[in-house]
C-alpha cells in the first residue's frame, strides 16, 4: 500500500459499551525537532462554537458573546498567542454575531468559522462574510463509527473525496481549510487519516491545517500508550508522516483534557483549541484557563495579560452559567481550605521565608484579590477560625484582635466543635442533632458576644 492508498476494510474500536482499553508500545513517541509548522506555540478558542453547545444553558447570549472576544482580545494583550475564535454561520444570530465581531477589526483573535462540509456552505460563507473570513473549519470524520455508521458512506475512498469538494472550494475562493479530524483517536491512522491527508496536501498545495479532534476524550498523554489512543504517538506519527500544521482539540471525558493537549503541543501540534471553563458537550472541552496556565509553565508568559481571566470569570458567571466553585483556575474557592492543618500553613506562608505553603500561586497574579481563604467546618482548627474573625473585625465589625492565646478563641472553637459532635442516641444506636452546615463568620462573631456576655456575669458575680 502506497502512503497515499486508502485502506478499503474497516476498522472498528468496538468495546461494546465497556471503558476503551489501550495498549503499551514498545518504544515512547518521539518529539520531533521545532520548526515552522510546529513553533511558535498557539491558543484556539472555540467557546463560542463547541463551548455554545454545552448542554447547562440554552444559549450564550449574543451580546455576551461580543464581550468575551472583547476580553479575549484583552487577555491576549497584542501577542498574537491567542490566535483566533470561531463562530458558525447558520442562524440570524449567528450573521449578527459574526459581522460585529469582524467590525472589532482586532488582529488578534483573528475571527473564523465553522461551516458543514459542503461546496454550497463554503459558497455562503463568502456571501455572508463578504469575503472577510480567511479561514474556516469543516468536518472529515475519519473513524469507522463515523465513515459508516453515522454517515453511511460505501467507502473510506468516497468519504475522502466527498471532504475534499468542499476543501477545494474553500481554497478558490481564498479561504484556509481548518479540516476537523473527527474522531482521530478511533480513526484508521495509516489507513485512512495518513492517506487523506497527504491527499489534501496535494490537491491544496498545503494549502490547509489539520485539528486532531478526541472527540470522545479517549486520548491518553502517556507516550509510551500506541495508536490510536496515545496522543503523543497519535500527534508525532502524523507530524512525522505529513510535515504539516496540526492543532488538538481535546474532550474531558476522561479527566485529560488538559493533559492531552499539552502532550499534542510537546509532541508536533502548532496549536491547542479549548474552550472557557471547558464548556462543551458532554464533559466539555480542554479549558483555556488550565491550557494557558500550563502553556505559561512550560513555555514562559509571551506576554498575556491572565489576570483578565477574573474578568471573563464574571462575566460568564453573570451572563451564562455559574462557574463551578472548584473549578482548576478560575474557581471561586480554589484558594479556600476547612481544615485545621491547612489553615495553618495558610496562615503562616505570608511570612514564610520559603514562599507559599498550601497554594500553588498568588491569587493575585490573576485579578484575585482579598480572597476568602477559609471555611469554618467540622475539620477547622483554631488558625482558621482566627482568621476568619480577624477579617470579620477587618471590614468594620467588632474591635478585637484575636489569637492563639485568647481564651475567647479557645471558647468559640469549643462552641464550633460542640455543634459538630451532636449527641449519640443510645436507643437509635446512632447521633443525632449534629451540625452540617458550615459557620458564616456572623455566627463566629455571636459567639465572641456570648463569651463576652458569661465573662462579664462571671466577673461581677
Amino acid at each position: 500500500m502506497t502512503k497515499d492508498a486508502i485502506n478499503p476494510e474497516r476498522k472498528y474500536f468496538n468495546f461494546r459499551g465497556g471503558l476503551p482499553s489501550w495498549q503499551m508500545a514498545a518504544a515512547p513517541a518521539s518529539i520531533p525537532a521545532p520548526g515552522p509548522a510546529t513553533h511558535p506555540k498557539l491558543i484556539t478558542d472555540t467557546t463560542l462554537r463547541d463551548g455554545a453547545q454545552d448542554p447547562c444553558f440554552a444559549i450564550f447570549p449574543n451580546e455576551t458573546k461580543l464581550k468575551y472576544f472583547d476580553l479575549l482580545h484583552e487577555l491576549d494583550n497584542g501577542t498574537g498567542t491567542i490566535e483566533s475564535i470561531e463562530v458558525f454561520i447558520y442562524q440570524k444570530r449567528d450573521l449578527w454575531t459574526l459581522e460585529k465581531l469582524l467590525e472589532r477589526g482586532y488582529d488578534y483573535p483573528r475571527v473564523t468559522t465553522w461551516t458543514r462540509a459542503t461546496p454550497k456552505d463554503i459558497r455562503e460563507l463568502v456571501k455572508v462574510s463578504a469575503g472577510r473570513i480567511k479561514e474556516t473549519g469543516m468536518l472529515a470524520s475519519s473513524s469507522d463509527h463515523h465513515i459508516f455508521d453515522r454517515l453511511g458512506f460505501r467507502s473510506k475512498e468516497e468519504a475522502a473525496e466527498r471532504y475534499l469538494a468542499p476543501i477545494l472550494t474553500a481554497c478558490e475562493n481564498d479561504i484556509t481549510p481548518r479540516i476537523h479530524l473527527e474522531d482521530a483517536t478511533r480513526a484508521d491512522v495509516e489507513g485512512f487519516v495518513i492517506p487523506f491527508i497527504h491527499r489534501v496536501m496535494a490537491e491544496t498545495g498545503g494549502r490547509c491545517h489539520f485539528r486532531i479532534c478526541d472527540t470522545l476524550g479517549a486520548g491518553i498523554p502517556d507516550p509510551m500508550a500506541d495508536l490510536p489512543f496515545g496522543i503523543p504517538r497519535l500527534v508525532s506519527r502524523l507530524y512525522e508522516s505529513t510535515g504539516t500544521e496540526l492543532e488538538f482539540h481535546g474532550h474531558d471525558d476522561f479527566g485529560n483534557a488538559t493533559a492531552n493537549s499539552m502532550a499534542a503541543l510537546r509532541y508536533g501540534c502548532k496549536r491547542a483549541n479549548v474552550t472557557f471553563a471547558g464548556f462543551g458537550e458532554r464533559t466539555g472541552n480542554a479549558a483555556l484557563e488550565q491550557v494557558l496556565a500550563n502553556y505559561i509553565r512550560e513555555y514562559g508568559n509571551p506576554g498575556l495579560k491572565i489576570e483578565v481571566l477574573a474578568d471573563i470569570t464574571r462575566l460568564i458567571g453573570l451572563e451564562v452559567a455559574p462557574v463551578p466553585e472548584q473549578q482548576p483556575i478560575i474557581g471561586g474557592r480554589i484558594y479556600t481550605t476547612q481544615a485545621g492543618l491547612h489553615q495553618t500553613g495558610v496562615q503562616r506562608q505570608t511570612e514564610a521565608p520559603g514562599g507559599l505553603i498550601y497554594l500553588p500561586f498568588d491569587p493575585t497574579m490573576l485579578g484575585r484579590h482579598n480572597e476568602i481563604m477559609h471555611r469554618i467546618g467540622s475539620l477547622s482548627g483554631i488558625d482558621g477560625i482566627i482568621s476568619v474573625l480577624n477579617r470579620y473585625r477587618a471590614s468594620g465589625e467588632g474591635d478585637h484582635v484575636f489569637s492563639q492565646t485568647s481564651r475567647l478563641v479557645k471558647y468559640v472553637y469549643d462552641r464550633v466543635h460542640e455543634a459538630y459532635d451532636g449527641c449519640y442516641d443510645t436507643e437509635q444506636g446512632c447521633y443525632l442533632g449534629y451540625r452540617t452546615t458550615f459557620f458564616e463568620p456572623e455566627e463566629l462573631a455571636r459567639l465572641v458576644v456570648e463569651y463576652e456576655l458569661q465573662h462579664r456575669r462571671s466577673s461581677a458575680d
